[in-house]
């Protein structure tokens, strides 16, 4: 896996965990709303559900090797003679 799509990976299961969040506030609206400290709660709510989330992505893929390139070069360095001409 590639740094590129294991970093995607991460990104999604947080939000996915935070939009799970999200599905309280029909359950339980009196305690979990979009207004004042309800709100409060729900982005706690979320928030730890997407830490618990990444903690379980980083358990399963942890963090990809880093690719090393070596490069080598040589310099060639070529004489010619000159020669005379009569």
């Amino acid at each position: 896996m590639t740094t590129k799509a294991w970093l995607h990976s991460l990104v999604a299961a947080a939000i996915s965990a935070a939009a799970s969040g999200v599905t309280v506030s029909i359950v339980a609206p009196e305690s979990f709303n979009f207004s004042g400290p309800g709100l409060v709660k729900l982005g706690e709510l979320c928030a730890i559900s997407a830490l618990i989330s990444v903690a379980n992505f980083l358990k399963q893929s942890p963090l990809p090797s880093a690719e090393i390139t070596t490069t080598t070069t040589a310099q060639v360095t070529t004489t010619v003679e000159g020669t005379t001409k009569p």
